[in-house]
């Protein structure tokens, strides 16, 4: 589990419209040994208040498309976020797009939620066990194309493929960020992303899997 410190005047915004739910959140937030404040938003667009680097947790059906003056607002004062999200739950893109951590609800304690607060805070894209492990099982079944198949079930979107590519040719983010004509950030939550699609600790790791699984080709 990640140590470390976190802001001691943490700021947390809670986009989660379960007033359940949100107050099993809040209760969990207020148990840590970290102080923070804690205020709910039935709005993403409620942003007047936050500062650089605070932190938004959503569960991911409270959320609509990132409309574009959002997106841009997340990026200048770089605004974290962390997404809640149901094993039958499809993340929107956007969001996905611009997530530093998902974390399922079945995953849900107060030491999961410190730890992905932790990983979110120290600029790591955090994803939990559940999660990692349905982006990439499958049922095995008999038969010579089973590679195939899998490969399938692993559904990387285009510029994830791009990105998967550019990490096996052995470029640094940078240089990624640079040849796809993104930000490095981008780069970087792209990279998290895949990691957690290959079930992978690292980027090695990362593309050896992808080539067992037929996507990628050498």
């Amino acid at each position: 589990m990640p140590t470390g410190n976190l802001d001691t005047n943490l700021q947390i915004m809670l986009i989660i419209q379960d007033d359940i739910r949100r107050y099993s959140i809040e209760g969990m937030l207020r148990s840590l040994d970290i102080r923070l404040t804690v205020q709910f938003s039935a709005d993403i667009e409620d942003l007047s208040t936050f500062r650089n680097g605070q932190l938004i947790i959503s569960s991911s059906n409270a959320l609509e498309p990132v409309p574009d003056e959002i997106a841009e607002k997340l990026r200048v004062h770089n605004i974290h976020v962390l997404v809640l999200v149901d094993s039958a739950d499809v993340v929107e893109q956007s969001w996905v797009d611009h997530a530093n951590g998902l974390l399922d609800w079945k995953d849900l304690r107060p030491e999961t939620l410190r730890e992905a607060i932790v990983d979110v805070e120290a600029g790591r894209f955090h994803v939990s066990a559940t999660l990692a492990r349905r982006s990439v099982t499958a049922p095995d079944q008999a038969g010579d194309d089973t590679t195939s198949r899998r490969a399938s079930m692993i559904a990387l979107t285009a510029r994830e493929h791009q990105v998967l590519r550019l990490i096996a040719e052995g470029l640094s983010n940078r240089q990624v960020a640079r040849s796809l004509s993104i930000s490095e950030h981008g780069v970087k939550r792209m990279v998290g992303i895949i990691l957690a699609k290959l079930n992978c600790p690292n980027r090695t790791l990362a593309v050896v899997r992808a080539i067992e699984s037929g996507l990628l080709v050498v």
